[in-house]
């Protein structure tokens, strides 16, 4: 074999190695406050998967990073954690998102805010799940909502899946650690 197509071949195996090296930096490195590190050059933006890294508390930030956009632009900053991700010592994700539940995984989730990152979460046993109509009804067949027009009726863990699989159902989502701690319903009549 001659020396130009070995030289060749191993630079090409280089530049793999370093694009996958860059990607792997990508995915893991971050920064106090779970920004992602000067030298990642990307992650999966457009990877509804992704965790996104959290705001930090009292400033306002991204849709998508640990903010809640409520309607006529109205953003409000919660506090976060790091990124998402599998990696040892890294915290999941911490916010409160406003959107449409959709469906990712049997105990992973999607919330899709009109104009921002979709943000994934995952389901526990103490997720606790409030519905008005399309997420459950109550008993007496009523619709109880909150002040602000969310659920107030404890629905199941079935019953939330069921909704994430119809895509249509909007809620509002509070995430703590990569965990959905509450997640209702917003009801429309």
């Amino acid at each position: 074999m001659p020396l130009a197509t070995a030289t060749l071949r191993r630079t090409r195996r280089l530049a793999a190695a370093a694009l996958l090296a860059a990607a792997a930096l990508s995915l893991t490195a971050c920064r106090n406050g779970g920004e992602p590190a000067p030298a990642a050059s990307s992650s999966s933006a457009g990877d509804p998967t992704a965790a996104d890294g959290g705001a930090q508390g009292g400033s306002g930030g991204e849709p998508g990073k640990g903010v809640s956009r409520t309607g006529a632009g109205k953003t409000a900053a919660t506090g976060g954690g790091g990124q998402g991700g599998a990696s040892a010592g890294n915290k999941g994700v911490g916010g409160t998102w406003v959107g449409t539940l959709k469906w990712l995984t049997e105990d992973k989730l999607t919330v899709a805010p009109k104009d921002g990152m979709e943000q994934a979460f995952h389901l526990t046993d103490s997720t606790k799940a409030l519905g008005a109509a399309a997420l459950c009804e109550a008993p007496d067949g009523r619709v109880h909502t909150d002040g602000s027009g969310y659920g107030t009726t404890s629905c199941s863990l079935a019953d939330l899946r069921k909704a994430a699989r119809l895509g249509s159902v909007d809620v509002r989502v509070t995430v703590v650690n990569g965990v959905a701690t509450k997640i209702a319903e917003h009801y429309h009549p």
